[in-house]
């Protein structure tokens, strides 16, 4: 009976012992007051209500009354990277902005803006990344000794490049930042992004390196030819509703437009025009896959979320909208307010199904715009009802 009953202890003492996974559970400081509902404004530093592209009391109301809670604001990395008074001017400048933010009672997630060529510089340039963390080191701190890790957080490079241009970005360059801002902000959310904001490249980074206070933003425009149309390497592929079926004439149709267009551009030969009405044929084919399904699939992010065993509170829809009719550059654009809401109401049901941290809307008064308007030169002050209701 004593063998049993000490067999029978060192049973129970080894089961205690034994490493049991824990789930990640802990939510980040940014997230405790709510779900994120964000848009990312870009007000002219020098004039914070400018009738133009600021934001006027008229806009924050709006956006107030809509739902919104979150504004992703915009800070130059080039002036903290090469500061043209000091880094204790550009320090103060840019923490008045964000200051500024954060006395509207929204939350404030605060982005580097930066060119594609400064991303590559500071993940693949020594000297250039010494800078950055320099920079970055000299901002967190700022940020924690001014701000409560509810009210502010901090997102690394927007869109980083990928692995064949930046191969160090996932294994030692991003850690490092995150050591470097956590040294001087210990309570700071953290916001990290895959390469391109794709969400399929969130499994690239070693979560081990990260603390529960680090979240990680994809930027869901998915397809391209859709958020973007009219614009980039498709300059043909324009006036695409979502869902795609509701194209008049389906496929067909819509590979007889663009290849009318092609047709009538007088920059390209015969021969480069046979070639582009191939290229498109391949992208419409893509694009009208199963009706469209393939715009639906977030598969690939859920088995990262499941096999990771990651908290989805720390994972947000970080960057996603439409490209409007009012385009800067002129090029046509999407006239069809329903499949921008369609789009965003898509988005938004997703985050809140796979229980997400929330969402930000992109928004540049221009390409991308929630504010009415009926010319490219005009900057409205009340939101499109349709894509307000889209979304909340």
């Amino acid at each position: 009976m004593l063998a049993f009953r000490e067999y029978a202890y060192a049973l129970v003492s080894l089961l205690i012992n034994v490493p049991v996974a824990v789930a990640d559970t802990s939510e980040p400081a940014f997230t405790r007051s709510g779900p994120i509902k964000g848009i990312g404004v870009s007000p002219p530093i020098s004039n914070w209500e400018a009738p133009a592209y600021g934001l006027t009391q008229a806009r924050l109301d709006a956006l107030e009354q809509a739902g919104f809670n979150t504004l992703r604001i915009w800070i130059s990395l080039e002036e903290f990277l090469a500061p043209p008074v000091s880094m204790e001017a550009s320090l103060s400048r840019w923490t008045g902005y964000i200051s500024r933010a954060a006395e509207t009672g929204f939350r404030v997630q605060v982005s580097w803006a930066s060119t594609w060529e400064q991303r590559i510089a500071v993940i693949n340039e020594p000297t250039t990344g010494a800078r950055f963390e320099r920079a970055l080191g000299t901002l967190c701190g700022a940020l924690h000794g001014s701000f409560s890790e509810e009210q502010v957080a901090l997102e690394m490079l927007n869109e980083p490049p990928g692995e064949q241009l930046a191969p160090s970005y996932y294994t030692s360059v991003a850690p490092g930042w995150y050591s470097a801002c956590r040294s001087k902000a210990p309570n700071l959310t953290i916001i990290l992004q895959p390469e391109a904001g794709w969400h399929g490249a969130l499994g690239y980074f070693n979560l081990s390196h990260y603390d529960a206070n680090t979240m990680f933003a994809f930027h869901p425009y998915a397809p391209g030819e859709f958020t973007h149309q009219g614009t980039g390497s498709q300059p043909h592929l324009y006036n695409v509703p979502m869902p795609i079926t509701r194209y008049a004439g389906g496929k067909m149709q819509m590979l007889a437009d663009v290849s009318a267009r092609i047709e009538a551009d007088t920059t390209l030969t015969p021969e480069r025009k046979v070639e582009e009405i191939s290229r498109y044929g391949r992208i419409i084919d893509h694009l009208w896959w199963n009706d469209g399904a393939r715009w639906e699939d977030w598969t690939e992010l859920q088995r990262w979320v499941d096999s990771s065993g990651i908290n989805p509170r720390r994972i947000i829809a970080g960057e996603f909208g439409v490209v409007s009719e009012f385009n800067y550059n002129g090029t046509p654009a999407l006239p069809d307010v329903s499949s921008r809401a369609y789009f965003m109401h898509k988005i938004r049901v997703q985050t809140e199904a796979n229980n997400f941290a929330g969402w930000v809307v992109h928004q540049a008064f221009g390409d991308f715009n929630l504010f009415q308007q009926t010319s490219v030169g005009e900057h409205g002050e009340h939101l499109i009802p349709e894509l307000v209701e889209a979304l909340f």
